[in-house]
This record gives C-alpha cells, sequence and structure tokens, in this order.
C-alpha cells in the first residue's frame, strides 16, 4: 500500500482523523490522533512525538533516569514514522482510521529502544540465516461490566464479571454473552484482524479469542492492535477489558501463548515438518525447541514483564512453573502441536496476556535461532504432568530474578542490542522499586491488628 492508496480509502470511508502510534516499552499504543488532511500531508516524513513514551512507566509516571529520554536530555522529539501497510480504517469509530509506526532519531535512524524495531532486528538474524517466521498471540482476557469510574471508585477490588462462572466453553453461556462477545470479533474482522475462533474460559467474565497467524511482524502488530482496540470496544458498551497477567490471587491468570513455526525465505515450506521423524518434528525444530528452553529464565524478562505476571505461575493453574516441553503437554513450558506441515508449530506457554507482543516474539525466535545456530539439543519430552517433573530447571520466581539473568545475558545485547537492553533493564528496575516501596491491602489485611 502507498500513500495513493491511503488516500483513497480516506476519501472513501470519509475518514476525518488518524491514529497515528506505536508502542511503548510495555507494548500500550501510544501517539497522537491526527486530521486526514494533516496525515496525508505529512505521511512521507513522520511526526513529532516526544520521547517521553519511552522515559515513563505504565501508570505515565516520568522516569527522568533512563539512558534513553531523561530529564538532563530534556525529552526530545523522536519522529513517527507510518507503515503503510498496517494503515487501516477503524470500523467502530465513525470516520477513523489508524496506523502503526517506527520511531526514528532524529537523523532518521531506527530508534534502537523501540520494541517494534528489536523485532525487526531477529527477524533480520532469521532471514540471514535463510528463514521467515509465522507468529500468532493467543491472549486470554477478562471482561467486566465496570466503567473507569467505577474502577476508581471500586479501588479495583469486587469488580462485576461480564457473566458469573467459570462455565468454560460452555456453548449456551457464550452464546449468552454474544451480543458483547461477538460485536468485538466483528469489528476486529472488520478491522484486518482475522478472529478464527472465541469461547469462554476458565473464569468468570474470561474469554480466550484467537488470531490467526501471520508473518511475525504483522502478527506483532496486529497483537497490540487487538487489546488496543477490545478496549476501546468493550468501553464502547458499557464494559472494560483486562489483560491483567492475574487479576485475583484465587483466579487463574490469563496466558498469551505464543504460537510459532519457522519457514523457508520465501514463506513457502515449514522447515519444523519431517514426516520421517517422530511427530514429524524435524531436527531443525528439535534445535529450535532446546534454544528456547536453554534461553526461557534470561529472555524470561520480556516473556514476563511486570511485578503481577509472576503470581500467575502457580501449578496446577494451567501456566507452566519449569523449563519443559512435551507432545500435546498443556502443563509444559513449551508445547509441541504436530498435525500437518502447515499447522505444526511451537506454542511458547510462558508469556502472561500482559506481555509486549514485539518484544515476546522477538524473545521467543532469538532463543530458537541461537538452538539453530549451535545445534543445541532438547531433553526428552515430558510425559504426564510436568508440574511432578522435579529434574526439569524452575522458571524465574519474580521479577527481581528474572531482571537479575536478563541484566547479565550476553544474548540479550547480541540480539537485542546494548541501548535497548540497558534502557529496559532500568526501566524494570523503576518497576521492582516502586512496587518494593508499596503497602498493599494484602499487609493491612495481615498485620493493622496483631502486629
Amino acid at each position: 500500500m502507498d500513500i495513493y492508496d491511503v488516500s483513497r480509502l480516506i476519501e472513501e470511508h470519509k475518514v476525518r482523523t488518524v491514529k497515528v502510534g506505536g508502542a511503548d516499552l510495555d507494548g500500550v499504543y501510544r501517539g497522537k490522533r491526527l486530521s486526514a488532511e494533516h496525515f496525508l500531508a505529512g505521511a512521507a516524513d513522520g511526526f513529532p512525538q516526544c520521547d517521553v513514551v519511552f522515559g515513563w512507566d505504565i501508570a505515565d509516571e516520568v522516569i527522568g533516569s533512563l539512558p534513553y529520554s531523561n530529564w538532563d536530555i530534556g525529552f526530545a522529539d523522536v519522529n513517527m514514522r507510518p507503515d503503510l501497510e498496517t494503515f487501516a480504517i477503524v470500523p467502530w469509530e465513525d470516520g477513523a482510521a489508524s496506523v502503526v509506526c517506527d520511531f526514528d532519531t532524529e537523523h532518521g535512524e531506527p530508534l534502537p529502544i523501540s520494541p517494534r524495531f528489536v523485532l525487526k532486528r531477529v527477524l533480520e538474524v532469521a532471514r540471514e540465516a535463510g528463514h521467515s517466521a509465522k507468529m500468532a498471540a493467543e491472549l486470554e482476557v477478562r471482561f467486566f461490566r465496570e466503567d473507569q469510574e467505577s474502577l476508581q471508585a471500586k479501588k479495583f477490588d469486587d469488580l462485576r464479571p461480564l457473566n458469573p462462572g467459570y462455565n468454560c466453553y460452555s456453548i449456551h453461556h457464550a452464546s449468552i454473552d454474544e451480543p458483547f462477545i461477538g460485536h468485538i470479533c466483528r469489528m476486529l474482522n472488520a478491522y484486518g484482524i482475522p478472529v478464527e475462533a472465541y469461547n469462554r474460559e476458565h473464569g468468570a467474565g474470561m474469554y480466550e479469542i484467537n488470531i490467526r497467524y501471520a508473518d511475525a511482524l504483522r502478527a506483532a502488530d496486529q497483537t497490540m492492535l487487538y487489546k488496543s482496540a477490545t478496549k476501546e470496544l468493550a468501553a464502547q458498551m458499557g464494559g472494560m477489558a483486562t489483560f491483567m497477567a492475574k487479576y485475583r490471587d484465587d483466579v487463574d491468570g490469563c496466558g498469551g501463548h505464543l504460537h510459532q513455526s519457522l519457514w523457508s525465505a520465501d514463506g513457502e515450506t515449514s522447515v519444523f515438518w519431517d514426516e520421517a521423524r517422530p511427530h514429524s518434528a524435524s531436527e531443525l525444530l528439535e534445535c529450535y525447541i532446546a534454544g528456547l528452553l536453554t534461553t526461557m529464565p534470561e529472555f524470561m524478562l520480556m516473556y514476563a514483564p511486570n511485578v503481577n505476571s509472576y503470581k500467575r505461575f502457580v501449578p496446577k493453574t494451567w501456566a507452566p512453573t519449569n523449563m519443559t516441553w512435551g507432545i500435546e503437554n498443556r502443563t509444559c513450558a513449551l508445547r509441541l502441536i504436530s498435525g500437518s506441515p502447515s499447522a505444526i508449530r511451537i506454542e511458547n506457554r510462558a508469556p502472561g496476556a500482559d506481555m509486549n507482543p514485539y518484544l515476546a516474539f522477538a524473545a521467543s525466535l532469538a532463543g530458537g535461532l541461537h538452538g539453530i545456530e549451535k545445534g543445541l539439543k532438547p531433553p526428552p519430552p515430558t510425559k504426564g504432568s510436568a508440574y511432578a517433573d522435579e529434574t526439569a530447571g524452575k522458571l524465574p520466581g519474580s521479577l527481581p530474578e528474572a531482571l537479575a539473568l536478563f541484566r547479565e545475558s550476553e544474548l540479550a545485547v547480541r540480539y537485542f542490542g546494548q541501548e535497548f537492553v540497558d534502557q529496559y533493564v532500568a526501566f524494570r528496575e523503576w518497576e521492582v522499586e516502586k512496587h518494593r516501596r508499596a503497602v498493599t491491602d494484602w499487609e493491612r489485611r495481615r498485620y493493622f491488628e496483631m502486629v
């Protein structure tokens, strides 16, 4: 798609506003709303954006001391350069369209800390090795009959779910929710994000909405836009959506299972498939699995980026707890799904729904490529419950533990770049410190009267 195609779409759909933005370090879609005329006039050169989008935390508190974007530098502009291939009409907002941008420095070079660039960097490594990657994120999400004001009034507690009860896979309960969930899925399809299936999940108001796989960069774009769009659409219907990894300690968490496969450079032939081998898993696929397992602890910060992420890793709650893989085994960190040359893939079950898709995709692909480059061999696949496997290494159990491993990772620097690693480490150190200082409701309930 070029600027002339975009111009025709704007005219045809009477677009007045274009949402222009990209992912911050948390994966939030941030940017500006521009008039259609201003967008068309400036799309070739890009649009200025204060670099504070990479200098504050998820609550918009300016950190001020990060290596990039800080008080000493003065929060200069970076350039948002629209990727016109991502231009799309927003069907639920009259006269609106959106586009995903790359972030550039003032010199026109890619901003090295931008999550989209980090993924592109790893994809280039794959391309040089003769491969292309296809991915999809399978996100679980909880819906509530709340709005922004009621959330504040209730202090984010005692919330009313879309519908009570677990009712996982229940067709008639999903049909009851169809006016709400079905509308979201229809709008996503019309937006160009193809929804293959959706179902009630293991929790009140909890759903899994499955997006069709695509080339890795497109899949990451779609995942970011899906999360943003779902929140917008839920709000229009008087609801709220959360992708928190663990909403409450007495319920299952929301997974962000990452499906991935490696293909020939032209995207026509799966290099994971080999009919002559057990489960049709090629030797290269086994190396990929081994690399994923080997790098999982040091890359965990990119799969589970928040303090809350680690509350999800509880045995027998559908989240992994150790470095295991298995054939069609949902208790493992990695699940091999082997059905046909076009469907064979690995499901990485470590990420939660709170992941930044660009960073989780980059980490998973980098881990697999490392395994292929080094010819690593995986351990035997786990049979039965991986939770009972005491020989497997444990996944990091907290954000500080994952941060320490990432900070020392030479592979992270190699695949993601020194500038990104320095920024991301400092960014997550801030999160750890904010949590250390926080006094929680749990502490008040436990200690207020008795100590």
